[in-house]
């Protein structure tokens, strides 16, 4: 059964071997934000798997998501995620 996880800071989502369905970013402010998912447990950051980036409100784009399908992506390590800024982080993953 898929979990979902809602953080707002620099996150380890799990830490052994999951499988991640869906992460969106979501913030409202003009300046924007980003988030970026690594394939690594115990906040590592060298196996980066992807970038989200809100570009804020005076530009109106404020969400931005990347789904992996029905199956999810297998993170064989762990998911982290490196927050910077603000807003809202929702990861939907299977330990």
């Amino acid at each position: 059964m898929w979990k979902y996880k809602s953080c707002g800071a620099d996150t380890q989502v799990c830490n052994a071997p999951c499988r991640v369905k869906k992460v969106a970013l979501y913030h409202n402010d003009a300046a924007g934000t980003t988030a970026i998912i690594y394939n690594e447990k115990a906040g590592g950051t060298t196996k980066k798997v992807w970038t989200l980036a809100t570009l804020g409100t005076a530009t109106h784009r404020i969400s931005d998501e990347i789904d992996f399908g029905d199956e999810g992506l297998d993170f064989y390590e762990g998911c982290y995620i490196d927050w910077v800024a603000a807003g809202t982080i929702l990861v939907v993953y299977k330990p």
